[in-house]
């Protein structure tokens, strides 16, 4: 139940965040990410890696088989929704698409994504 929480907590937060940098709502928390070198791609890379690592720390590392090779359900997940929201940019006044937002956003996905199975004390084995 706990791991439950703890993701739609951190859904909630990714929700709001995306939310308001749609709106252009958002100078006061988005200024001091543009300050600092490549804060931009460290926030993608932190933000999006994190909901992989909820995701799958919440569905217990659960995964998936596609053709021959096995994928962290949360991750899978967590790259269809960071797609599609990238993506959307395309038709949102305020945001900008960024082909290497994207790319920090998978490579969070699948470093910290993968973090989760070691800490998890419960991960689904792979089955052959």
């Amino acid at each position: 139940m706990r791991r439950a929480v703890i993701g739609i907590l951190y859904t909630g937060v990714i929700a709001l965040i995306v939310f308001l940098a749609d709106r252009g709502d958002s100078p006061f928390i988005f200024s001091w990410i543009r300050a600092i070198p490549g804060g931009d791609k460290i926030g993608h890379f932190i933000l999006m890696g994190g909901f992989a690592f909820v995701a799958n720390y919440s569905l217990s590392c659960r995964r998936i088989k596609i053709g021959q090779r096995h994928f962290f359900l949360g991750s899978l997940i967590v790259a269809v929704l960071v797609t599609l929201e990238e993506f959307s940019q395309l038709f949102i006044r305020y945001r900008t698409f960024d082909l290497l937002d994207l790319t920090f956003d998978f490579l969070g996905i699948w470093i910290l994504g993968r973090l989760a199975e070691r800490l998890n004390h419960k991960a689904t084995p792979i089955r052959k």
